[in-house]
Order: structure tokens, then C-alpha cells, then sequence
């Protein structure tokens, strides 16, 4: 007990320390910078990675990247530092722009000279926030980025009544319903779409930590692909909690998409789209085709649609799934279109431009 209470004891003192070494930077002149950050440094991918390339291409503000690993060939505006090292914190304090699709560090505290924009990750059909039976210390950080936030992006009207009012409580004035910088790249000119993409979302073990369930995604991949039509690719991409675990997975090694390209940017070339509980099923909406909705193992938290409101077909049955896949799908509840009017009806190929614009207007 008493090595417990110095652990802690230390912890202590090291977070003390650490706010009072941000605070003295916090009172340092702002950049006129970008600091920007996905999936806690580990990914710098989605919204924030399609604001920056339209930053760099569009403007000359300098452009600073959160990151675990530090990124290779990067442009002559571009630095990174290393996500929760000083140069991290010193950077989020001094930076006059602030962009994330999850959350800063509880330390965060936003100057009011600094203008922050979340964009926050995916259109939520998982429950999230208050509307999951979890204890409030999961979800405060969250709640008071949300809230410290000068612009929380939405896809629309269903994101913002859904997550950020109701599931969140934050209040709707900060909310700028623009669209998904990261779904631009589907409006671009493809080649003919030709791929079966499965994109299972993450199993909880705990409420940050994914369960390792890739056996049992090898076994469904697998499935897909017997059933597959000849002259598609069958590819899988796992949730990004998971993707560390599957180097060395000789089953799924044949079958996962190239982590170089962009989950939308698969999207873009995605004849069929398999998912379960994913976000990643409105992303795909835009591009007008219907989701297969495979869910072999209930989901915990509870979802906020019914069967009759998902935009495609919905089995828990492999065997079903093949069928579909075969044979033909039968045709969802409610019209593509009526749910892209619901779920994503500002993804026009021009949201990075909105957003931007809306960003360097504050």
C-alpha cells in the first residue's frame, strides 16, 4: 500500500509541475501556427490530415503535426513533435490554431485568443457520452474538449442532435454543420469501383482498450471472399486499435488493406461496403451505394438506430452475408437518398473548403 500511495504521490507532483510549466508557456505570444492532431498522435489521417493538405497547399501558415513516430518527407512548413513531450505542450499552447478529431490531454486548458476546431472522427451509430452506462470519469475529457471547442464539426443535423447535444451535452451554438473534410476524396474521379471492403469497428475490453479478436475476423474474411464475385478485391481494414496486433497474422496478411491508403480513399473505390457498428457506414453513404450490415457479435453499448432506419440490409448470419454477396442483397427500409438527406446530406466533394474558410474567418 505505501509503494502504491509514492507512485501516486509522484504522479501527483509530475502533473503539478507539468501545469505550471504550461502555464508559463500559455502566457507566451501566440503563433500565428497550426497545431494538429489525430487519434492522439498515432494517426495522422481523417479531417485533420485534409485540412492540412489544403493548409499547405492554399496558405502560408506554418503547419505543426502531433505525433508517436515522426513523419517522414515532410514539406518545408511542416515540423512534427512528439505527442506529450514539451515540445508537444508548448506547441498546443502557442499555437493560434488548434485542430483534433478526438481529444487533448486533460492538461489542455484553451487561451481565448486561441481558435479550436474538433472535428471529432466519425457520425456516431454506436452510443456514446451520457448515453452509455459507464462512470463520468470515461467521458470528462471528451466532454470539456467538446465544450472548450470554438468549432465542433457535424455532418448534419442527425451528428450534431445525436452526439454533440444528446449524447454530450454541449450546447448547439458551436456547432458548424460543413461536412467531412476526409469524405472529399470520394467525390474525386476513380476508376470503376471494384473492391469488397469489410470494416469491422473495435470489440471493448475495456473503454480504451480493443478486444483481440482478429482470429475471428480472419474466419469472416475469409467467408467474404468465397463469396465474393469474381473481378473484386476482398480487403479488410481494422479498427485502428487493432492494427498494431495484426503484423505477423498470417491468416489476415493476404486480405488487409494497405495502411498507406486512407480508409476513404478506400471508400472511393468500394463496390461493397461491410461493416457492423462503424462510422464508417455514413462515410460510405455518400458515395450513393448501400451498406451490408454484418453483425456477428453484439455490440454492448447499445446503438441509436433500428433495423428499419440503417441504410442497407442488416444479418448477424455469415451464411447470409455469402448469400447477399452471391446472389443479391434485398434492398434496405428506408431509400439511399432519404438517408443521405439524414445522415450526410452536406458531403458534396467541397468541405475542406467550407471548413477552412469557416476556420481562418474566427
Amino acid at each position: 500500500m505505501g509503494s502504491l500511495r509514492r507512485v501516486s504521490g509522484a504522479r501527483n507532483l509530475a502533473r503539478a509541475a507539468a501545469q505550471k510549466v504550461y502555464a508559463r508557456w500559455a502566457r507566451l505570444p501566440l503563433r500565428e501556427a497550426v497545431l494538429l492532431e489525430s487519434f492522439e498522435g498515432s494517426d495522422p489521417s481523417g479531417d485533420p490530415a485534409a485540412i492540412a493538405e489544403h493548409l499547405q497547399e492554399r496558405t502560408d501558415l506554418p503547419l505543426v503535426w502531433a505525433v508517436r513516430e515522426p513523419l517522414p518527407d515532410v514539406g518545408p512548413r511542416v515540423r512534427s513533435v512528439r505527442y506529450r513531450s514539451a515540445a508537444y505542450f508548448k506547441a498546443l499552447a502557442t499555437s493560434k490554431y488548434l485542430i483534433n478529431n478526438v481529444t487533448f490531454p486533460a492538461l489542455f486548458q484553451k487561451r481565448d485568443d486561441q481558435v479550436y476546431l474538433n472535428t471529432w472522427h466519425g457520425t456516431p451509430l454506436k452510443k456514446m457520452g451520457r448515453d452509455v452506462d459507464a462512470a463520468y470519469a470515461h467521458i470528462a475529457n471528451t466532454q470539456e474538449n467538446l465544450a472548450a471547442a470554438d468549432m465542433l464539426l457535424s455532418s448534419g443535423s442527425y451528428m450534431t442532435d445525436t452526439m454533440y447535444v444528446g449524447a454530450y451535452g454541449v450546447q448547439p451554438e458551436s456547432v458548424v454543420e460543413l461536412g467531412s473534410p476526409r469524405v472529399d476524396v470520394q467525390f474525386q474521379v476513380q476508376a470503376e469501383p471494384d473492391l469488397v471492403l469489410y470494416a469491422p469497428t473495435w470489440q471493448e475490453e475495456s473503454p480504451t482498450r480493443a478486444v483481440d479478436d482478429l482470429d475471428a475476423v480472419a474466419d469472416r474474411i475469409e467467408g467474404i471472399a468465397i463469396a465474393a464475385h469474381p473481378g473484386t478485391r476482398v480487403l479488410v481494414r481494422v479498427h485502428g486499435k487493432l492494427r498494431d496486433r495484426t503484423s505477423g497474422h498470417s491468416r489476415l496478411a493476404p486480405f488487409l488493406a494497405p495502411p498507406e491508403i486512407s480508409t476513404n480513399t478506400l471508400l472511393a473505390r468500394t463496390a461493397t461496403l461491410i461493416t457492423d457498428f462503424s462510422s464508417v457506414a455514413f462515410d460510405y453513404l455518400a458515395t450513393g451505394r448501400e451498406v451490408l450490415f454484418f453483425t456477428p457479435v453484439d455490440y454492448p453499448r447499445g446503438v441509436y438506430l433500428s433495423d428499419a432506419e440503417l441504410p442497407g440490409p442488416r444479418t448477424d448470419s455469415l451464411a447470409t452475408l455469402q448469400t447477399w454477396l452471391s446472389d443479391g442483397a434485398p434492398g434496405a427500409d428506408v431509400g439511399i437518398e432519404a438517408a443521405r438527406a439524414r445522415f450526410c446530406p452536406h458531403e458534396d466533394g467541397n468541405a475542406t473548403v467550407r471548413v477552412v474558410d469557416t476556420l481562418l474567418s474566427r
